[in-house]
């Protein structure tokens, strides 16, 4: 490390590193303001490496840049849920703007048009978000982070419409056509013989994703004016051993999971954290590249490895599916950037708009409802034992918030699934991270009491579901195939499986681990040695450097590849049978049939507005009824 280190106590939360960066800036020869001006200066119409290919995708899709030659790329949507504002009458649109030179252009200001064509009709101003960042010591000196971000809510949309978008520059630069679909109505859901009960609807989930391709700062980054292209396994999924025969038929596996999300025909995606990996070493801590070309998060002790560059390759690879259907993200331990403030969070508020209704200080924390199922964004690094960076930063609100939530749901006829998707675990039998009791002690304890249908979560790479659990314990067992009342247990769902290399399993009573799925229990394989839903002496994190062991009966299915979760929800009228199916859907079969596979599937059911203010004496909130 250089001799202008930064130098932190490991007891250091992630906003006190925010802040000894920021100090480590203000004290240091050059100012952070500086290292950035000094990089941009003479950068050169050439400057973004990347720039052309991306120009060329930018026009592929109906793009055209205007005379600044900047360009509008990686656009994804995100649902409101505050002010009013409902996935039903609003959408959230962002796109990253790129300069020729690096540098926003004199003047220009953004604008989304929408309307139910093409030829639009409505126009809103758009904000331009320019969220900085300087990495202390990269191979190349100094790296400035220098990225713009065009972000605008359309409001007063109608439910259950399709809406036509693009994005503008002042300068007459537009993007192509884009669309999204509004949630349906909500009236008369619950409530016998009033209103048209919605459609049957998809939605997605998988968590740890990353990208396939390794990024290439670009020249303005550095003060010598020069790109840097990273080496594979620096910031990207290619560490893997390529010999592996689960992994080698598919060389680019989260290019290949994120066209597996729009072959669903989800109308949303949740992402259950560790979205792209800026930050391969996942621990939040100050940041230093010097150790990081091609050694997969290497980083000198007490910093971590970060790019945010990674950002633009991701935003790039997802828009195809990410410009259509609206992507939800959780919060992952790889997501904790101490390079911008607010708990780390700071870049993703810049880059991916989320909901924003959770409890103050908690950006990553929110709810929405979508048809008759509530939807619950947790904040896992809040509670986890085992990456302990951000625990407890929010001194008690996020419990409090989730608990209200959840008590004013089940009290809603109009709300008959509930689902919870955050990163770390609550159950897992993973030879990796394993279950988190910290987690457990708010999901799990909520969980049971507020009856939540299912918890989707990420942190291991792999696929485990379990049976339905309550009190720690299966409810009942629940096989491929099953039908089940979902009031009985709550299913945890681990989906891990988006990109990064596998993880390895834990088997009974510790003795050694599977590193090749041999113990994999899934459709048409659940006969291998120690493919069993009942496993001794299995690890958990019990406390801030601390772990013990459990006994568990509820592992019911177990895949070690890449796969996704798709839940197909078919509502009903008040007093009807509701259903909700979880299918995990393999990337393939290990060897051939790529394109989605089917490995896994239970139905869950209830009874259509069997909760209500009658059970808790609630009050109705009419504002969810559009």
């Amino acid at each position: 490390m250089s001799s202008d280190a930064i130098h932190l106590p490991g007891s250091a939360t992630i906003d006190e590193y925010h802040a000894q960066i920021e100090q480590h800036w203000s004290h240091n020869r050059i100012s952070r303001r500086a290292a950035l001006r000094g990089a941009l200066i003479g950068a050169g119409a050439l400057a973004l490496t990347n720039f052309p290919n991306l120009k060329k995708a930018f026009a592929a899709g109906g793009g055209v840049s205007g005379p600044t030659g900047a360009i509008l790329v990686g656009r994804h949507l995100s649902f409101a849920a505050d002010h009013h504002h409902r996935p039903t009458n609003s959408m959230r649109v962002t796109a990253q703007a790129l300069f020729p030179n690096g540098v926003q252009a004199s003047g220009v200001r953004a604008f989304v048009r929408f309307g139910h064509s093409a030829q639009f009709g409505h126009r809103v101003e758009a904000d331009i978000v320019n969220l900085t960042g300087v990495v202390p010591n990269a191979p190349q000196g100094t790296l400035a982070g220098n990225q713009f971000y065009v972000k605008a809510l359309l409001t007063n949309l109608e439910p259950g419409q399709t809406y036509h978008y693009r994005f503008e520059l002042s300068d007459g630069t537009t993007t192509g056509d884009g669309t999204f679909t509004t949630a349906p109505s909500r009236r008369g859901l619950g409530v016998s013989g009033e209103g048209r009960v919605p459609e049957p609807f998809t939605f997605t989930s998988f968590g740890d994703h990353g990208t396939n391709k390794a990024p290439t700062d670009p020249a303005f980054a550095y003060a010598t004016n020069a790109p840097y292209s990273w080496a594979p396994a620096s910031f990207d999924d290619n560490y893997y051993n390529p010999a592996d025969p689960v992994l080698a038929y598919d060389p680019t596996p989260a290019e290949t999971m994120t066209a597996l999300v729009a072959a669903q025909k989800p109308v949303f995606h949740l992402v259950n954290g560790d979205v792209c990996y800026a930050d391969p070493s996942g621990t939040g801590l100050p940041v230093d590249d010097t150790l990081a070309v091609g050694g997969h998060g290497k980083a000198p002790a007490g910093t971590n490895a970060y790019n945010p560059y990674v950002w633009d390759v991701y935003l790039a690879q997802i828009e195809a599916s990410a410009s259509n259907i609206p992507w939800l993200i959780a919060t992952g331990n790889h997501d904790m950037e101490a390079l911008y403030g607010d708990h780390g969070y700071g870049g993703h508020a810049a880059r991916m708009d989320m909901p924003q209704n959770g409890p103050s200080g908690c950006p990553s924390v929110y709810s929405f409802v979508y048809a008759n199922v509530g939807v619950i964004s947790v904040d896992a690094n809040d509670l986890s034992y085992e990456i302990p960076t951000n625990l407890g930063y929010s001194a008690g609100a996020q419990y409090t918030w989730v608990a209200d939530t959840l008590d004013a749901w089940r009290s809603d006829s109009k709300i008959d699934f509930i689902v919870m998707f955050m990163h770390h675990c609550a159950y897992s039998t993973s030879g990796a991270h394993a279950s988190d009791l910290g987690v457990r002690s708010l999901v799990g304890t909520l969980a049971d009491q507020y009856q939540v249908d299912l918890v989707l979560s990420g942190h291991n790479h792999q696929v485990e579901r379990t049976n339905p659990i309550r009190n720690n314990v299966s409810a009942l067992s629940t096989p491929d195939g099953t039908t089940f009342d979902s009031t009985l247990g709550t299913t945890y769902l681990t989906v891990g499986s988006a990109g990064r290399p596998r993880y390895l399993w834990q088997n009974a009573g510790g003795a050694g681990v599977d590193t090749t799925g041999t113990t994999d229990r899934y459709r048409n394989h659940n006969t291998g040695a120690g493919a069993t839903t009942s496993y001794a002496g299995v690890k958990t994190f019990t406390g801030v450097g601390t772990t013990g062991t459990e006994g568990v009966d509820w592992s019911q299915t177990r895949y070690l590849d890449y796969a996704l979760a798709r839940i197909d929800v078919v509502p009903a009228r008040h007093g009807k049978q509701t259903t909700m199916t979880v299918t995990i859907v393999a990337d393939g079969d290990r060897v051939a049939n790529r394109g989605g596979v089917p490995i896994d599937q239970i139905v869950l059911t209830r009874s259509a507005g069997a909760s209500g203010p009658q059970d808790r004496g609630h009050h109705h909130d009419d504002r969810t009824d559009d």
